[in-house]
């Protein structure tokens, strides 16, 4: 009896949790682990996906009527619109591309830019000049999370959030798990469709995703921005030192 999709399970449970907690960190167990059990690169990227859209539906369900989600429905809109165009970009990048390439570089920026979630916040409206740079930051984000799947990305995505668009953790990790939701949708679709869905391993881990990330984010909330914070920079720091190392 092949027991692999049931320690699938349990190792999506725990990553999710993770996950939930500090908003990100959970692709930095369950990457090596899909390929750790013999998924090709291609298989391990679609049945990732599939997982985190459970995780993202269930981090949002999490969310819902807690007041943490952005009042500007402006920007959410600007921002999907931009996610599910770098998205399509992206996944048809992706087969060309070896993410082994970008791990050390993209693990020092990611170091290198925490400090910026702890720069008190001015108080000041940010002009559109800051805006327009943070959207372009945050679109080249996306456009590289699509092609090189990492914690790293939302991470950074997180800092852009919080710098140039005044929000604040919370409010930054129930914005990126919708945003990460469009997005993984997105790349599912097109790369199930070339075949690569590993059916027993996505509906475990997409199940012990939804579990851990509910649990995960309802503690996260629980705990209040501080907590949040910090769980973010332990996640960053530690997907960091799993991309170096």
């Amino acid at each position: 009896m092949d027991v692999t999709p049931l320690l699938t399970l349990l190792i999506a449970f725990i990553s999710s949790i993770l996950s939930g907690m500090a908003g990100v960190g959970g692709g930095f167990i369950m990457a090596p682990y899909w390929l750790l059990i013999g998924l090709t690169p291609a298989q391990a990227a679609t049945t990732g996906s599939f997982m985190a859209l459970g995780m993202g539906l269930s981090s949002l369900a999490a969310f819902k009527n807690t007041g943490h989600f952005p009042k500007n429905k402006n920007l959410i809109v600007v921002l999907l619109t931009v996610t599910i165009i770098a998205s399509v970009i992206g996944a048809t990048i992706l087969p060309n591309v070896n993410p082994e390439s970008f791990k050390s570089i993209l693990a020092i920026i990611t170091i290198i830019s925490l400090p910026l979630l702890f720069v008190k916040k001015s108080g000041k409206k940010l002009n559109k000049k800051h805006q327009f740079v943070g959207l372009v930051l945050f679109s080249l984000f996306v456009l590289a999370g699509s092609i090189v799947f990492s914690s790293a990305f939302s991470i950074l995505m997180a800092i852009v959030l919080t710098s140039f668009f005044s929000l604040t953790i919370l409010q930054s990790t129930a914005l990126r798990r919708l945003i990460s939701t469009v997005q993984v949708l997105v790349l599912f679709s097109l790369l199930a469709y070339s075949g690569n869905f590993v059916a027993p391993h996505a509906f475990m881990g997409i199940t012990g995703g939804i579990l851990g990330s509910y649990l995960g984010t309802k503690y996260a909330l629980r705990k209040g921005e501080t907590f949040a914070k910090i769980a973010l920079v332990i996640g960053a720091l530690i997907s960091s030192m799993a991309l170096l190392f």
